[in-house]
Order: structure tokens, then sequence, then C-alpha cells
């Protein structure tokens, strides 16, 4: 009979210190919705990559360094990400690099030439307002390549 009351003590004992030992629950207050955050930085202009593509209508350049050329290009663009506009654009080079490949002349590309352009844009975000604001590109690479055969 006394193994009998040992036990249980000892059993009552180790139910006793067990919940003493385990925590106590208590609920998590009621959140409050939180409010919207206002991110005016998030509808500021920032870079984006260009790039176009079209037919050289003219080109003045002037030579400042190994492949680097100033001056003015009008090209018709047939193609521009960033929504950018195509049709006939005048685009102002500041120290751009200007490749010329096989068959153009650097002095003076021939009209029809097959032009690449390469730079930045600035852009806004999505739903932002966009009035008052127009695209600056910069061109940093321009690719004149001979005309292509035309289809007859």
């Amino acid at each position: 009979m006394k193994k009998i009351t040992v036990l249980a003590t000892l059993g009552l004992l180790v139910l006793v210190v067990s919940a003493q030992a385990a925590p106590k629950y208590t609920p998590a207050p009621p959140s409050k919705p939180k409010p919207e955050p206002v991110k005016p930085h998030r509808c500021l202009p920032h870079n984006a990559g260009y790039n176009a593509s079209g037919v050289l209508v003219s080109a003045s350049l002037t030579a400042e360094g190994h492949h680097h050329y100033s001056g003015t290009l009008v090209v018709k663009l047939a193609k521009a990400n960033h929504h950018a506009p195509t049709g006939d654009q005048t685009f102002t080079l500041a120290a751009a690099k200007v490749i010329f490949h096989h068959g153009v002349a650097p002095t003076s590309p021939a009209p029809g030439s097959r032009v690449k352009l390469h730079g930045k844009i600035t852009a806004l975000a999505k739903h932002c307002p966009a009035e008052g604001f127009t695209p600056t590109i910069t061109v940093k690479k321009v690719d004149i390549s001979k005309a292509g055969h035309s289809k007859s």
C-alpha cells in the first residue's frame, strides 16, 4: 500500500509541476486596420533601358576620340521600347559611342542605313499621373549598318 501511495503522490507532483511550467495563453489584442502609406517617391521619374531601331535620314557627327562622336542624328524609328515615340526623331549625341559597321563611311553615313540606338529613357511607374511629363532620352551607343537589300 505504501508503494501505491508514493507512486500516486509522485504522479500528482509531476502533473502540478508541469502545469505550472506551461506558459499561460493570452489572446492577442484586436488589430486595428493600418492606413495606406503615402508613397510620393514612387511617382518620381526613373531611368529605364532604351532600345530603338530604324533607318537613318541624316547625320551630322564630329569625332571626339576613338569611336566617340557628338552631333545630331535624324532617324526614322520603326521600333522603340517603353512607349517611346516612333517615326522621324532627332537625337543629340554627346560623346556617344558610334560603331560604323562594314560598308558605312564614318565621315558621311548614307541615308537609308540601318541604325540601332541604345541608352536610357526617363519613365514613370504605372498608375502615376503623366500630365506634364515628357520622357528624356539619353543615347549612349549607336550602331550604323549598311542598308539592307530592297526586295523588288
